[in-house]
C-alpha cells in the first residue's frame, strides 16, 4: 500500500490542508510555505504508531509550538490514507484504509497527549469513510498494535504505520568513510552519513540479501562490476544533546566500486548520483525496511544531468512490481529540473494567501490547474511552466 492522502489540522503553518500522493510525489512552494513542516509532520504520524508520542514530534519545544500560530485550540489532527498498490493483494476486500489521530499539546511543559484515534476505511478515493471506528479517548490509550489486533485492515494498519525516515542527503556525506557506531546501525544520520557502515550492516545480517544489493546496483549501473566495503580509518561522529556532533578519527567501513574495466573506485571519488543511488536502494533492502523516505531537496550539490538520472531510476523502482518493495518517497524541492521529470498528479504546490503571508498554508495539487495538460506538450515541460507563470496564471481563479 502506498499514502494516497495525507490530512493535517492545526500544526504548525499547516492550518488545514488535504494533500493526495502518489507513489513517488514533489512538494513545491516558496521558502516558508510549509514544505519542511509537512514531511516533519508525516514523519511524526507514522512515529507514533510505534513509540511514544511525545517522542513522536521534533524537539526541543515546549508549550503549543508546534500547534498552529495563534490558535487557542490546543488539538492537532493527522489523518491519512492508503491505497492498494498496482497488482497487491490485501487480506481486506478494501481497496483503500484509514487512520487518523488527534492530540492534545499542554499550555506549558512539552507533553502531548492522544485524545482520539480512529481507523476506517473508503470505496471512493478522497471520500468520507464508510465506516469509521473510534479506537479511544482515554489519554492513557494502549499500543496502536492493541487497538486493531482483533481487526483484518487495523493490522494492515499497524503494518503500515512505522517510523518513516526524513533525510536532507548529501552526496558528499554519504561516500565519507564511516566509523563504526552501535548507535548507528541499519542507519543514516539525517545527512546520510553512515552510509558505508549501513551497507556492512546488511551484508553481516544477510549476506544474500547483499548480494541482490549489489545486483540491483549494477543493473542500473552497468558500469561497476561489484560494491564492496572494506574497514579503514574513518570518521566517528559524536552528537551533542543540540544535534551537533564533533568528528574525530576511528575504525569503520569505506566503500568501493570495482569497474568493468578492472579499475577500482573509492566512494569519494564516485559520482554523487551512484552514491545517492546506492544509498536509496540500502535503505529498501534493510531488514525491516521504512514504508515511506522523507527526502528535502535532493538537488542540493548534485549536477543536474545526475540528479535527473537517480530521479529516473528511482521512479522505476518505486512502480516496479518485482525485486525487492521500494519504499514511497516524498520529496520537496525547489529546482524546476526536478519539476520537470514527474507528471501533475505527481506535485503538490503549497503556498500562504497572497495577502497575508503569516496565515495557513493551503494545499494545491498540480493536477487541478486549468488546462495543465494542454500547456504542457505545447509550451513548457512542467519545471519550465512553474518557473514562467505566476501563481494566478497558473491556477486561474481556483
Amino acid at each position: 500500500m502506498y499514502l494516497s492522502r495525507f490530512k493535517v489540522k492545526n500544526y504548525k503553518c499547516l492550518g488545514e490542508i488535504d494533500v493526495p500522493l502518489t507513489p513517488i510525489h514533489i512538494l513545491i512552494g516558496e521558502n516558508d510555505a510549509g514544505k519542511t513542516s509537512l514531511l516533519e509532520v508525516m514523519a511524526a504520524f507514522y512515529a507514533s504508531g510505534t513509540g511514544p508520542l511525545e517522542s513522536a514530534f521534533p524537539g526541543p519545544c515546549t508549550g503549543r509550538e508546534l500547534v498552529f500560530h495563534g490558535s487557542y485550540d490546543p488539538r492537532v489532527e493527522l489523518s491519512a490514507e492508503w491505497t492498494a498498490s498496482d497488482g497487491e493483494e490485501l487480506p481486506t476486500s478494501h481497496p483503500r484504509v484509514g487512520y487518523g489521530f488527534s492530540a492534545d499539546f499542554s499550555l506549558g511543559g512539552s507533553k502531548c497527549a492522544f485524545r482520539e484515534r480512529w481507523v476506517g476505511y473508503t470505496e471512493i478515493p478522497g471520500g468520507y469513510y464508510s465506516e469509521r471506528a473510534l479506537l479511544g479517548r482515554s489519554k492513557t490509550d494502549p499500543s496502536l498494535e492493541d487497538l486493531v489486533a482483533k481487526d483484518v485492515w487495523g493490522k494492515l494498519i499497524f503494518e503500515t504505520v512505522k517510523p518513516a525516515y526524513k533525510y536532507s542527503l548529501d552526496a558528499k556525506a554519504m561516500a565519507i568513510p564511516a566509523a563504526i557506531d552501535p548507535a548507528r546501525k541499519f542507519r543514516l544520520d539525517p545527512d546520510g552519513f553512515g552510509l558505508p557502515t549501513l551497507v556492512s550492516d546488511i551484508s553481516d545480517s544477510d549476506p544474500h540479501q547483499y548480494i541482490q544489493l549489489r545486483e540491483d546496483f549494477c543493473s542500473f549501473f552497468p558500469q561497476f562490476k561489484t560494491v564492496r566495503v572494506e574497514s579503514e580509518n574513518a570518521v566517528e561522529r559524536k552528537y551533542q544533546a543540540s544535534g551537533e556532533y564533533t568528528s574525530s578519527s576511528g575504525v569503520g567501513k569505506g566503500i568501493y566500486f570495482e569497474m568493468q574495466s578492472g579499475e577500482t573506485v573509492r566512494a569519494q571519488q564516485a559520482s554523487d548520483g551512484a552514491i545517492l543511488f546506492l544509498g536509496f536502494l540500502a535503505l529498501a533492502y534493510l531488514p525491516d525496511p521504512p514504508n515511506l523516505l522523507l527526502i528535502e531537496e535532493p538537488e542540493n550539490g548534485i549536477y543536474p544531468k545526475r540528479l535527473a538520472e537517480v530521479i529516473t531510476l528511482l521512479k522505476q523502482l518505486v512502480n516496479r512490481t518485482e525485486g525487492v518493495r521500494f519504499p514511497q518517497i516524498i520529496m520537496s524541492t525547489h529546482s524546476p529540473y526536478v519539476l520537470s521529470h514527474f507528471e501533475p498528479e505527481e506535485v503538490t504546490f503549497l503556498r500562504r494567501p497572497a495577502d497575508d503571508p503569516q496565515g495557513p498554508v493551503s494545499a494545491w495539487p498540480l493536477r487541478d490547474a486549468p488546462n495543465i495538460q494542454e500547456r504542457l506538450g505545447k509550451e513548457f515541460y512542467l519545471g519550465e511552466l512553474w518557473f514562467n507563470l505566476s501563481e494566478e496564471e497558473l491556477f486561474g481563479d481556483a
